[in-house]
């Protein structure tokens, strides 16, 4: 578990002012690790006697950090691998044990779930959330089937926002740095009926120039590259009419108008952005390191982009006491309004444009049922409902090379999605120490679908609406786990996980819409968690074994002929077989001193992964599949016409994307005073990762090399704990790598690259 101490407290207990008397104030330092209290089982319980591998962060250790967005924690625990989702600065790629998705489409489920405030949020697009006035974070690994449910074949992501205090107060910082940072956010409680309504209202405004320059003096727009500006108020009102009940309502507010993030233009000689356009830069070694000097400090683009996105929701949530246990009922609403542009080849040439605009809107209910009228046994129970309704709009303009005449081409696409499940999960204590638990979801999807394919504008082409399709699928658990003593728990637990089919939202062909069938995933997990030395040391492992079938595997390949000649496609292509151990430490040597370890080592292969990643080709005769996959007949209008087949063919070989061997982070946190004003905190974190590939077809241009990063701040806090400035750096050895790849089949590849180091300085109240 990774913890962090902050003016004295311990990441996860409440803050608490000293009072000022005639007495000089004095600070004690932690001597040992307080309990954190995780809601990983849809229950409040200790984190250490909790039989599952869950990672709690807490808001303070976040503010160490100085982690301000979802996509900036690279590595927040064993196995866990954050990123920014391609040149969508607003949004997160996650993985987790070797499972992640790094499409930005709503048709394509992620199978791994974020939740806010106990509500899944489905759409990749906005994902990355701001950070600030967050109570707590917890990443859940391995499958999530039961309690959390459909699209947990990885794990969950919970993030808690803080609710109000009941007092008077506010807290807040202010962050400049270089590339034009200033950030300013800030929150107030507002009490309104003692004891009764009380209520919280935060703001953020985060601002940066980016970290590129265009220097194309002839583009639509020029100067600074990767500008983000966000701004987001959270209002939150919770009443308590009695002891018993607690009703809370948390609205949301957000709009970003950033920059898309610049790649860099990386084709291979025989794509026609270097074979026709003459954009033939040096190859990369196949390990994905950049020196300073390749850094993209300047590009030249033809237009700088836009993101436009604005999200507004409400949440409720109900909490009843009813005596024989707790009654939880949260119910959600939210819109997302999102317009993208995009210079997709990242170059001068007007070669390929797009935009996207793409409304979301979606709504869920749950109520459970958590026991807590008996000794031996206990258990959770519920029902859960989903609706979602995702609209693109996909706008391009393209000239393939330069003899070509520019083309505009638009199509369409429209998805309306529910679920419903009811889930279960109890815990029979045979005695204080021995526990069996069991449980079980019962999930129902429908996914009703059309697509207007790319035409010339206006496209008036036909639509093409496939009847609806529905899945069902039943995930059982069982486990058992025993307390070895006060301080130590052991666990084994086999879970299956389910990920809902869906349709190809930009498939180029008939064939090739889908639908595509659910994946499942059958995971076995055996856990140690301890505590030793007068709770002075933590010590929490887990090896697993992750057995998927019906594998979704996404690809953008090759489709000549076509209007759009690419097509992005989602398959049931492989199944895989994902092991691997986990281990996290905390210890507190010394009163002030805190240090923490993560380390994962990671074995993801493929049992089979038949597909086609290529495209069509022309056969004088009908093939077949060296892997005993499909033989599809494609016939397009201008170059594709008769005798043009996809093919599935053996990649059983090919690497999984964001999946390290090893993964290992370590930090070292030390408080000490400075006479009777305050205290200093230094804090300084180490994150190496081993060699991985970040490409979605496991491509040989995909490969990075290990990447070591080093972070590190000095804060000086008062000794009422009110004020604290801090000096911080993000990545101080400048270490320069792929952060990911785009290849559009034949027409190019572009690189995404890491940021470079950069210092703040904060200022933070807690009044």
């Amino acid at each position: 578990m990774a913890l962090s101490v902050f003016g004295g407290m311990i990441a996860g207990a409440p803050a608490k002012a000293v009072a000022v008397t005639d007495t000089p104030a004095v600070r004690t330092p932690i001597t040992s690790i307080e309990s954190v209290t995780t809601t990983a089982r849809k229950r409040e319980e200790p984190l250490q006697e909790a039989p599952v591998a869950v990672t709690a962060i807490s808001g303070q250790e976040l503010a160490l950090k100085y982690t301000t967005q979802l996509n900036e924690m690279a590595f927040p625990a064993p196995s866990v691998n954050m990123a920014r989702l391609g040149s969508f600065s607003n949004a997160v790629t996650i993985f987790i044990r070797g499972i992640g998705n790094s499409d930005n489409d709503s048709t394509t489920d992620p199978p791994v779930a974020i939740f806010i405030d106990g509500v899944y949020i489905p759409q990749p697009e906005n994902s990355s959330i701001d950070l600030f006035d967050v109570e707590s974070i917890e990443v859940l690994r391995g499958p999530q089937g039961t309690l959390f449910g459909r699209n947990t074949t990885a794990g969950a992501v919970q993030v808690r926002t803080r609710r109000p205090s009941g007092e008077f107060g506010t807290r807040g910082r202010l962050t400049i740095g270089q590339y034009g940072r200033l950030d300013v956010r800030a929150a107030v409680d507002l009490p309104i009926v003692q004891d009764k309504l009380d209520a919280k209202i935060s703001i953020l405004s985060a601002n940066s120039d980016g970290y590129y320059t265009n220097t194309n003096t002839n583009a639509e727009s020029t100067g600074d590259l990767g500008r983000e500006s966000n701004f987001a108020v959270r209002p939150i009102i919770r009443f308590r009419p009695n002891d018993d009940l607690t009703l809370t309502l948390i609205g949301e507010y957000t709009r970003t108008k950033s920059d898309p993030t610049p790649g860099v233009a990386a084709p291979r000689s025989n794509q026609i952005l270097c074979s026709a356009w003459g954009y033939c830069p040096p190859d990369r070694p196949l390990n994905g390191k950049f020196t300073k000097d390749d850094y993209l400090v300047t590009t030249s683009l033809a237009h700088n982009g836009e993101i436009d996105n604005t999200t507004w929701g409400i949440t409720g949530e109900l909490v009843w006491d009813v005596g024989p246990g707790i009654v939880t009922w949260v119910s959600n609403y939210r819109k997302t309004e999102s317009f993208i542009f995009l210079d997709i080849d990242s170059t001068e040439a007007p070669m390929f444009k797009t935009s996207r605009d793409s409304p979301h809107k979606q709504t869920s209910t749950e109520l459970r049922f958590a026991s807590s009228a008996w000794d031996s046994f206990d258990f959770v129970a519920g029902v859960y409902g989903f609706y979602q309704e995702f609209f693109l709009h996909r706008d391009t303009t393209q000239r393939i090379t330069p003899a070509s005449a520019v083309s505009h081409i638009v199509g369409d696409t429209w998805q309306n999605h529910k679920a419903f499940s009811a889930f279960a999960e109890g815990n029979y204590h045979f005695n204080d120490r021995l526990t069996l638990t069991a449980g079980g979801r019962w999930s129902w999807e429908r996914k009703a679908f059309y697509q207007e394919p790319f035409a010339p504008f206006p496209n008036t082409g036909a639509r093409i609406t496939p009847d609806p399709k529905a899945w069902s699928n039943f995930g059982p658990k069982a486990g058992l786990s025993y307390q070895i003593s006060d301080d130590a728990l052991a666990y084994f637990t086999y879970s299956r996980g389910f990920k809902s089919g869906g349709w190809n939202g930009r498939g180029g062909t008939p064939t090739t819409l889908g639908p595509f069938d659910p994946e499942v995933v059958d995971g076995f997990e055996f856990g140690m968690k301890s505590d030793w030395f007068d709770n002075r040391l933590r010590a929490n492992f887990a090896l697993f074994l992750n057995k998927y079938k019906n594998l979704q595997r996404t690809v953008i390949r090759f489709l000549p002929g076509a209007a759009n000649p690419q097509e992005t496609v989602t398959s049931n292509a492989a199944s895989a077989n994902i092991k691997g151990a986990e281990l996290e430490l905390t210890a507190i040597p010394l009163p002030g001193l805190q240090l923490t370890a993560n380390a994962s080592y990671l074995d993801a292969s493929y049992g089979a992964y038949c597909a086609d990643l290529n495209g069509p080709s022309f056969f004088a005769s009908a093939p077949t599949s060296n892997c005993g996959g499909t033989v599809n007949n494609v016939t397009m209008p201008g170059s594709m016409g008769p005798g043009n087949y996809l093919v599935d063919e053996d990649f059983s070989n090919t690497p999984f994307q964001r999946a390290p061997k090893f993964q290992i982070s370590l930090g070292a946190t030390y408080e000490f005073d400075v006479g009777n004003t305050g205290s200093i905190v230094l804090n300084a974190n180490f994150t190496h990762i081993s060699n991985m590939n970040v490409s979605t077809s496991g491509s040989d241009r995909g490969w990075r090399g290990k990447v070591n990063l080093v972070d590190g701040s000095i804060t000086y806090r008062d000794i009422e704990g009110r004020y604290s400035v801090s000096l911080f750096g993000k990545n101080l050895t400048n270490e320069i790598y792929l952060n990911n790849i785009t290849e559009v089949a034949a027409l190019f590849d572009t690189y995404g690259i890491s940021e470079p180091r950069r210092w703040g300085i904060e200022l933070s109240w807690d009044l």
